[in-house]
């Protein structure tokens, strides 16, 4: 039976992947336990069939001292598309999956945050895909607003028993899983990075660990709030900031400050700042230095009634926008983010004296 075949022999017979690949799994999935158990959550190695339409589990692993989502081994079957699409996702764009709903084949709704696995040459040949059980949370969730709507109808009685208290433990709860699961990700990240040996995927893998380590700020914050739903904007892009520095070689002075107006965002939408504003930093770094030694990168908070803006300004070299936009996948997601989930515009300018992005969302 299929559950009963190891790794190696299922990719041989059902996928198109080299030896060099398989190994690399292997490798891989020798780690995927202590991920399970750190994150508390069943972890797995997902890769395509050879028909290039069908999505196979290769390993599989469960928490040794949690609860599994799951009744039986899943090894050898297939995944299909509608109940877990964030696993077809990241394997066909290559780039990392958080937070997605997803079906289990006990009819589980789970959280996944999926990641690529890439070859030597940078092709994705699979992917890793981190689960939590969020069944209970949601029955808890929807049994609170039940009690809170019947709360509300009954003259007062509210205010004295404190009752957003279950709901902000559950809240926390939440957030601190997700960021342990996202940090996971990004240690695993951190270890494909290391062990390659070309520099483009190197470059390209520490790239998407500062988007992901953007998001797991956001949660981490929220862990440290009241109500666990807002943060304070210009710590978030304080921590964008230090994250950034990271990239930064040793043979550059590249300094980056945050200026202008405090503002609370909530979840979501801190969410999506920090990845655009991660975005924009991450660019200014790769395009705005290059043979130049020192330089300097502000952002700034603008706050306003309707609209806010932030602005990514550095004092380098400038840039063809046009050309950056063809390139730039941090450009395209940035784009999308402020149009789709932030209901603004990017806006630039670029000439010698450097280049100045903003982008404005709403309040």
């Amino acid at each position: 039976m299929d559950k009963e075949m190891t790794l190696r022999q299922l990719c041989v017979q059902k996928t198109t992947l080299t030896s060099d690949d398989i190994s690399l799994l292997e490798q891989i999935s020798q780690q995927l336990q202590i991920m399970a158990d750190l994150t508390m959550g069943d972890v797995f190695i997902d890769c395509m069939e050879a028909d290039n339409k069908t999505m196979l589990v290769l390993a599989q692993k469960s928490p040794q001292w949690g609860l599994s989502s799951y009744g039986t081994n899943t090894v050898g079957m297939n995944v299909q598309r509608k109940n877990e699409p964030a696993v077809y996702h990241a394997f066909e764009s290559g780039v990392p999956v958080r937070d997605l709903k997803a079906i289990t084949p006990e009819n589980k709704a789970v959280r996944q945050n999926v990641i690529p696995i890439r070859n030597k040459d940078g092709k994705t040949i699979a992917v890793v895909i981190c689960e939590l059980d969020i069944s209970k949370s949601l029955r808890q969730e929807k049994k609170f607003d039940e009690l809170m709507h019947e709360q509300d109808n009954m003259s007062g009685l509210l205010n004295s028993y404190g009752p957003h208290e279950g709901a902000n433990q559950t809240t926390r709860e939440i957030h601190h899983m997700v960021k342990n699961n996202i940090q996971m990700v990004a240690s695993l990240l951190s270890l494909q990075s290391r062990k390659s040996s070309n520099a483009e995927v190197k470059k390209a893998l520490q790239e998407t660990i500062s988007r992901v380590l953007s998001i797991a700020s956001v949660h981490e914050m929220l862990l440290n709030t009241v109500d666990g739903k807002y943060v304070s904007l210009k710590l978030l892009l304080d921590k964008i900031r230090l994250n950034a520095l990271s990239l930064v070689g040793s043979d550059k002075d590249i300094t980056i400050s945050v200026y202008g107006d405090d503002l609370r965002v909530e979840a979501a939408k801190a969410t999506s700042i920090a990845l655009v504003a991660n975005e924009l930093v991450t660019n200014s770094l790769k395009y705005a230095f290059t043979d130049i030694d020192s330089g300097r990168i502000d952002i700034t908070v603008k706050s306003g009634n309707l609209y806010s803006t932030i602005s990514v300004e550095d004092n380098g070299k400038g840039f063809n926008f046009y050309d950056w936009n063809r390139e730039s996948l941090g450009l395209s997601l940035a784009n999308l983010t402020v149009k789709d989930k932030l209901n603004g515009d990017l806006r630039f300018s670029s000439d010698s004296s450097g280049t100045k992005i903003m982008f404005d969302f709403k309040m």
